[in-house]
């Protein structure tokens, strides 16, 4: 049996664990694998339905078993109702042994329909985790590899990490009804302000969807940051929303800027900054950060800070290639559209003075892969031999 005292130090580090991928990952990475469970599933409430619906399914040999894969707990399922009468763990080998001094019959037909589910599961032991009395997740443990019992010191790892899981997903959940509200104002905003100027119309849609593929791609980048696929899309969609405390006589000038002009321009960030300011509570500085520095060059040139290199926040420099390709690829004010090969030149050429070298070729490998194939089809068409 492996010493569980070193797995149950990195329970410590659960408490910088903010969203369920990040505590999934942790999940597959450190507890499937040492205890080499043939499977872990994860279920959770789905308080809408009425049930318990697999959320992650972690397999370290073989497939996952087919049953549990399309289970749905209902309420009045045995496994669940022994969870919320006893709020412990639940083991097979526990089951039978209780079936064996069960004292009424009816007793003993629950403890044989517990064992059934079980059993059809394959599953040795079942564990809630629970929030104010309210049952929110529960594991399913497969066997272990080596066909060993799973002992009653795991049983009360599993159970300590099942409360923890528990906790994160709830508190990701308030979070997340939380701003879901102060986001529907804010696209209000954004919406006021695609009326305003008309050359920003579906901008910020597009931009956020660049973001996200480019994201996906710089996926390490993103695990740095709590919370990092979230708030990357929501301030590539949310950048520019400062800007509509713009003068229109500014924003929708047919010719060059005057110097005072393009200097209120290029307070935008700063103005988006003090609106989007509540969601710093919800998701820290970075999401701030991620809209100030999306206007900052690589070398240093860029505004409102001269910011360069790596002190410019990587969702930034993210959100500073796909907001200038947007930009260039329509028609603006001051000019008409770039052809869009054009376009993806000027990135290339950006490389490393303008733009985060890096950032640009995920966003080329991205295109040449037809990730931004749907994004293009509300815009020009793209040649085919652009790159």
């Amino acid at each position: 049996m492996k010493n569980i005292k070193t797995l149950q130090k990195d329970l410590e580090t659960l408490s910088k664990i903010k969203a369920p991928n990040e505590l999934f990952a942790f999940i597959e990475d450190r507890v499937a694998s040492f205890f080499e469970l043939t499977y872990l599933g994860i279920f959770g409430l789905d308080d809408s339905q009425s049930k318990y619906r697999c959320i992650k399914n972690i397999t370290t040999v073989g497939d996952t078993p087919e049953t549990s894969k399309v289970t749905n707990f209902k309420l009045d399922n045995p496994i669940v109702i022994d969870l919320l009468d006893n709020k412990k763990a639940i083991s097979v080998k526990e089951v039978d042994k209780n079936l064996e001094v069960a004292l009424t019959e009816e007793r003993k037909a629950f403890l044989l329909s517990l064992s059934k589910e079980l059993k059809d599961l394959e599953a040795q032991a079942c564990i809630p985790g629970f929030v104010d009395n309210k049952l929110l997740v529960m594991f399913l443990l497969g066997e272990k590899v080596s066909e060993e019992e799973i002992f009653t010191d795991e049983l009360e790892f599993f159970s300590l990490l099942a409360k923890k899981s528990a906790e994160i997903i709830h508190n990701f959940n308030l979070l997340k009804k939380k701003t879901e509200l102060f986001i529907q104002s804010i696209r209000e905003i954004n919406r006021k302000l695609e009326i305003k100027d008309i050359y920003t119309r579906g901008h910020s849609h597009r931009v956020g969807e660049f973001s996200v593929i480019m994201g996906k791609k710089l996926q390490s980048e993103l695990d740095k940051i709590p919370y990092g696929e979230i708030i990357l899309y929501y301030a590539a969609e949310f950048h520019d929303v400062g800007k509509i405390n713009t003068p229109d006589s500014i924003l929708k000038k047919k010719g060059a800027l005057s110097d005072e002009e393009y200097a209120t321009i290029k307070r935008h960030p700063i103005e988006s900054v003090k609106i989007l300011k509540p969601m710093e509570k919800w998701f820290g500085k970075a999401i701030l950060d991620a809209v100030l520095y999306h206007h900052e060059d690589y070398d240093g040139t860029g505004y409102p800070y001269g910011k360069k290199g790596e002190e410019i926040n990587i969702l930034a420099r993210i959100i500073r290639v796909a907001d200038s390709f947007d930009a260039m690829a329509m028609d603006r004010p001051y000019r008409k559209a770039l052809v869009q090969h054009q376009a993806l030149l000027e990135l290339k050429n950006g490389r490393g003075r303008q733009f985060d070298s890096r950032v640009v070729d995920t966003f080329l490998e991205a295109y040449k892969e037809g990730l931004f194939v749907e994004i293009f089809s509300h815009v020009t068409n793209v040649p085919e031999d652009s790159l």
